[in-house]
């Protein structure tokens, strides 16, 4: 006896399969993604901790061969700059600007930042490695903020007019409060170079 095949109904039957099993994978992975979203909450802006308590930054003339060290100390009098990037968890030297040298940007800027707020003094200098072949003296603005009530602690221009020249920019103290103390603000000069 010969069976006849209905290939009509037999598709149909493996249509409504593929729907099927579509529709159940379909609704697993929408469960999956919701799921992520529950288990893992989005953090909102203001709840992210912001990782700098004071930012140091040193500009100098774009397109300028100059190559400026910024140098930093916390109150460890253990020194921060080029060669020497981070300080455990307080004083990091987060970018450090050759001038040409290496360098397709022609912005010159480096930064450091302080994360961690210590009690005691913090020492900021600026040294001119070399002017690579380009004029002196070389203005660098400098600019040190702080967070919240700590604000400008210090903003301006320094010029540096000899080859090697190390300059202290700024002291300035934290107290255990973790604010700034306000008459401790001066720049009597303190080499960081020859502490490395």
């Amino acid at each position: 006896m010969i069976q006849k095949y209905n290939s009509n109904n037999d598709n149909n039957t493996s249509t409504v399969f593929r729907d099927m099993l579509f529709l159940m994978v379909f609704s697993l992975i929408v469960i999956i993604f919701i799921l992520t979203f529950l288990i893992n909450p989005v953090n909102k802006p203001q709840e992210i901790p912001l990782r700098t308590e004071i930012l140091i930054e040193a500009t100098w003339p774009t397109g300028a061969a100059h190559d400026i060290d910024l140098w930093a100390m916390g109150p460890d009098n253990i020194p921060v700059g080029w060669g020497l990037f981070s300080d455990g968890p307080s004083l990091n030297l987060e970018r450090d600007d050759r001038g040409k040298i290496n360098d397709n940007s022609p912005l010159n800027y480096e930064w450091t930042s302080i994360r961690n707020l210590e009690p005691g003094e913090y020492i900021v200098n600026l040294h001119l490695y070399g002017p690579y072949g380009d004029d002196l003296p070389v203005p660098v603005t400098v600019k040190i903020t702080g967070k919240g009530d700590i604000g400008i602690i210090f903003s301006g221009e320094i010029m540096l007019s000899n080859n090697k020249e190390e300059v202290t920019v700024a002291r300035f103290t934290i107290d255990n409060n973790k604010k700034l103390v306000q008459d401790s603000i001066h720049n009597l000069y303190k080499s960081i170079i020859s502490l490395r």
